[in-house]
């Protein structure tokens, strides 16, 4: 449920001024408030619902399985782009063959460097970038000691 307007006002409470931010989303927190408040200021003549109750009770938990679902999902992503660095980073050194979708032939070379653009790792071969995708064949590089 999402609040259309966001207000930011300071207001005078005793001695003190205090500031007050209405967030754009209500949480899981605002709505155990709001169900709190309903209960204890409804009619006592006319009480809520069973049915009611439990509805509001399930959608509460939808919420927060929700929000469970989207830490986790969150969680995941961090996991496989903090992978894929160090994934980058293995291939410093060794020879690689890639070919991106534009390409015409395959290069080969030594990965010499690995940058990041929009937090996704490249190798750099030559005057050549490739994302981890692109790379078709690996090989060690060996260095003659004579």
């Amino acid at each position: 449920m999402a609040i259309e307007t966001i207000d930011t006002s300071t207001y005078n409470s005793g001695s003190k001024m205090q500031t007050r931010t209405v967030s754009s989303e209500l949480g899981k927190d605002d709505f155990l408030k709001l169900l709190t408040t309903q209960l204890q200021n409804q009619d006592p003549m006319n009480p809520m619902e069973d049915m009611d109750f439990i509805g509001q009770m399930a959608q509460f938990s939808s919420l927060e399985q929700m929000l469970n679902l989207g830490k986790s999902v969150e969680t995941i992503a961090n996991n496989q782009n903090s992978n894929s660095i160090t994934q980058a980073m293995l291939y410093l050194g060794t020879t690689v063959t890639a070919k991106t979708a534009e390409m015409e032939e395959a290069v080969t070379g030594v990965v010499e460097m690995v940058g990041f653009e929009s937090g996704k790792p490249y190798l750099k071969v030559g005057n050549d970038a490739f994302t981890l995708s692109d790379i078709q064949l690996v090989s060690p590089t060996y260095v003659n000691v004579e």
